[in-house]
């Protein structure tokens, strides 16, 4: 039983490293956003969207 324990400890602190070393790459590696850049968090009706996803594309105007 001691050896089940061991290896599914190892496995969990194996994975939280593993996501703790790719968070730090992506951190270091990434520019800060900038707020004032941002479209509105809530934007309905006002044809603000966010570019460059499908979900965004807003039908042109009449």
């Amino acid at each position: 039983m001691a050896n089940f324990v061991t290896s599914r400890a190892m496995a969990a602190f194996a994975t939280f490293a593993g996501l703790a070393a790719i968070l730090a790459v992506d951190l270091s590696n990434s520019k800060p956003l900038n707020p004032y850049s941002a479209p509105a968090a809530i934007a309905l009706g006002s044809n603000e969207a966010a570019s460059g996803a499908f979900c965004a594309l807003v039908p042109p105007s009449k």
